[in-house]
Formats: C-alpha cells, structure tokens, sequence
C-alpha cells in the first residue's frame, strides 16, 4: 500500500536531477549550505519587491496550511515545461505568524509515467528571504529559476511539496490533497520529452491458476496459520519478487478455492519477526505486513485490499475508485476505504520464532486466509470456469526500524501498490488441453481385426472393479 512513500523510495532506486542539473539522491530532502543571513541594500531591495500588497490568483491555486505558521496559496509555471529547458515555478507564500525558525521548502517533482523524480528543493527567493524572516500577513512571491531533466519521462507529472528541518516536516492542517509523510499533491501538469523513449510497460502480466481442492481434503482444514494441511504442500507457489534493492526473501504464496470461499497461504521467511500495531484497521503498512490486493475486473473500482501483520492484526478496505483517484484527500480516501470490513473474513498467522524478541533469531511467519467468494467486492458466487481476476501480493519486511524490504509478486512501474493495470491475474478452471495440429497427426495403417488385436468386450461389473481398483480384468 502506498502510504509511506519514504519506504517507497528505497524500492524505486531511481536517479533524477536536482534543480540547476546537479545529480541529487531520492532518497530525501536534499540540504544545501545555509545562506547569507546579512543582506546588501541591493539584496533587500530585490527581497521587498518580492513581497505582494495584494494575494495572488495564481494559475495553480492550492490552500494548503502548513501547521500555524505558512500557507502556500498556489504557484504559476513558465508553460510550456520542456525536458532539457529551463523552466521557472513560481510559488506564493503566506506567513499565517511571525516566523521564528527556516524551514526549507521541499518540492518532489514525480512523473505520473513512470517511476522518476526530480527534487526541486530549495530556500525561498534563493535563500535571501528563508522563513525565519517571515512576518504574519506577508505574502512572498517565490521565483524559482529550473532546468527539467533531460531524462524527464514525456507526460504528466505532479509536484508533491512541503517544509522540512532536519528530519521534521511541517503538518498540513486543512482538507486539501495529500499524503500521510506530510506532502501536498499539487495539480498535475505537462513535460514535453519527444527525444525519451518511453520506458517499457514492465514486461508480461504474471498469471496463476487457482487449484481446486477436493471437499474431502478440506475436512482437515483449521485456520491457524500453519498451513500443514497436506493439500498445501501440493499446491504449486507463487514467488514474491523483490523491488529495487531489496533481496529476495524466497517469500511464496499459494491460492487454492474450496466450494464457496477462497484460499490463501503465504510462506514468509524472516530472521526477526515484529509488529507493534494490535487494532484493527490501524497503519498497518507502516510495519512489517503480508498484503493481498483484487479487482474482480480490473479497473480500478470496487476492489479489495486486505493486510495482515505477524500479530495477526487486520486491516481490510474496500475502495470504490482507485486510490488517489477518488473524492477528497489522501487520507479521507482511505479512511473511507477502511471504514468497510469484510464479513465472515478467517486468518490466522503463525510465527516460527518469538516475535518482538531482538535476543534470538527467527526463521518465518506464515499467514493462512479464508474469505467467502460473496464477501469479496465485485464477487456475487463462486467463480466459473474460465473467470479471470486483476490480483496482487506484497511484503513489507523490516529487519530494523530503517530497512525497508519490498517485494511484489507482480512489479509495479509506478511508487504505489494500486496500479491495478500492473496486477497479475489469477485463472479459475482446468486449463484448455493441448491440441496437436491436424498438419502434424501421422495416419496410422491399421491392420486387418484378428483375435490378437480385437478391442475388449468388458461388461458392467468387469469396468466397475477396473475404475474401482485399477486391475486388468480378463477379456470375454
């Protein structure tokens, strides 16, 4: 799930330029050497004309009200925005309190393409006037002067922007777009690159055919997490794989169907199993987490996404349309999504190990899942033959509180978990029989019957006794 886009970042690995072409890293905000704090006459006289009389009807109007002390009320862009050219954003600032402290502005420029970014972090009026000199009703006209990437993906893209110290960020205070890591969601824009060569889609769409178990199997069946339940150990897995950086834990998962619900197991080696979050529907994305994400018809509406931590801890939502994609905010978003549960949802998780314990070295965690068909958004009865679902799963695995590992079984071209295009699909029913090419059947000559090669005359009782027990019966 993508709510922590920080943790994102370390799967993403992308390289992007910085603000005047200097190579910068994704992984933050980006420092630079503090200002000149004493100013020319000149200098003053360039910050004061930059200080309105009047607000602004910028071309981007935003609102967004960071903590008590600053708004940004909008930004204009020099159009068209041409990667290789230079570019000026203009942002426009309201100091909401005498200011007492600089914070530096962050602004992640993110192609809505592909995975790319580039950090356009800077001070305000390029250092001249930084926060600290703000007073209350000011409005500060902020030109900041960009060249775009050269390798800037061609399409639309977003500025995601907000104020950091240190490792502290402003809190945005009011209902506008944005993000859990304290990020406003500007308003998408365009960047022209006709000389990139887009990236691929990703390559093919992973498929898995979902095993029909036998009632008489599933009599064994107890939800515990353990899944030792011998029909497990014949169903073929599934690999998570991991993304960016991150190794590959051999996690598996396994998806099976009984007559009216759906199965699922993941196996999830881990030499230190922890989670902290014990309620239900809490950020559970924020620890160490097994996530199951399915669109009945892949288009991003009425689908489930359904997380389990190693306390067994649930968080299940229902989005109606495409996370950040919906009414209101981030945030309003998934609490809408979270406010749903699933009805008659079993799961269990079992921990081989002692979880929460530094003192000892674990070796798994295990999830088992049973969800009824008709408690699965988009899902009225059992799947027929041939029914074919968008489906996904992640891990978070964090080793410590600054190692992130992500793995997917189907990989994401894009920073969140919601790309449902990217999905890969699991197929209910027996797979089609191969079919041999009429051009490719040699004809047979056939012999003339004789009492050697005549077929078998078998009656009723003699081919019930072959189904029964397999023995070779004696022909009439």
């Amino acid at each position: 799930m993508n709510y922590h886009p920080t943790s994102r970042n370390r799967f993403i690995g992308l390289a992007l330029a910085a603000a005047l072409g200097a190579t910068a890293s994704l992984t933050g905000c980006q420092e630079v050497n503090q200002p000149t704090t004493t100013l020319t006459q000149a200098q003053w006289k360039e910050v004061k004309a930059q200080l309105l009389d009047e607000a602004p009807d910028p071309q981007y109007p935003i609102g967004a009200q960071f903590d008590d002390k600053i708004e940004l009320i909008g930004f204009d862009i020099d159009a068209p925005l041409v990667a290789g050219k230079p570019a000026t954003f203009t942002w426009y600032w309201k100091a909401l309190k005498d200011i007492d402290d600089n914070w530096k502005v962050f602004v992640h420029f993110d192609s809505s393409e592909e995975s790319y970014r580039q950090n356009l972090d800077h001070h305000p009026l390029g250092g001249l006037y930084q926060t600290g000199r703000w007073k209350e009703g000011q409005i500060i006209k902020d030109v900041q002067k960009v060249t775009i990437s050269a390798d800037f993906p061609n399409g639309q893209a977003s500025p995601y922007i907000g104020f950091f110290k240190g490792d502290q960020r402003l809190p945005i205070k009011n209902s506008v777009k944005k993000t859990q890591d304290r990020r406003v969601i500007g308003p998408a824009v365009k960047v022209q690159n006709t000389n990139r060569k887009p990236k691929a889609a990703g390559g093919p769409l992973p498929n898995y055919v979902v095993t029909q178990v036998e009632d008489k199997a599933l009599e064994s069946l107890k939800i515990d997490g353990k899944l030792d339940e011998a029909f497990w150990s014949e169903v073929k897995p599934l690999s998570l794989q991991p993304l960016g950086n991150s190794p590959d834990l051999k996690s598996e998962v396994r998806v099976v169907r009984g007559p009216d619900y759906l199965l699922i197991g993941a196996t999830l080696p881990d030499e230190h199993v922890w989670s902290k979050l014990d309620k239900r529907d809490a950020d559970t994305w924020t620890e160490e987490v097994f996530e199951v994400y399915i669109d009945s018809n892949r288009d991003g509406k009425n689908y489930l996404e359904l997380q389990i931590n190693p306390l067994g801890t649930i968080f299940d939502a229902k989005f109606d349309e495409r996370l950040g994609r919906g009414k209101g905010t981030r945030d309003e978003q998934i609490n809408r999504a979270r406010s749903w549960n699933m009805k008659d949802l079993e799961t269990a998780v079992w921990v081989d190990g002692t979880i929460n314990d530094d003192s000892d070295k674990d070796t798994k965690w295990s999830v088992e899942i049973k969800m009824p068909f008709t408690s699965i958004p988009g899902i009225d009865g059992a799947p027929s033959d041939g029914t074919q679902w968008a489906t996904n799963f992640y891990r978070y695995d964090r080793p410590s509180d600054k190692a992130t590992h992500t793995s997917a079984w189907s990989k994401p071209t894009s920073g969140t978990f919601h790309q449902v295009e990217r999905f890969g699909t699991l197929k209910f029913g027996v797979p089609a029989p191969v079919r041999v090419p009429t051009k490719q059947l040699k004809l047979r000559q056939l012999k003339p019957a004789t009492r050697e090669n005549a077929p078998l005359k078998i009656n009723p009782e003699q081919l019930q006794l072959l189904q029964k027990t397999g023995k070779a019966v004696k022909a009439e």
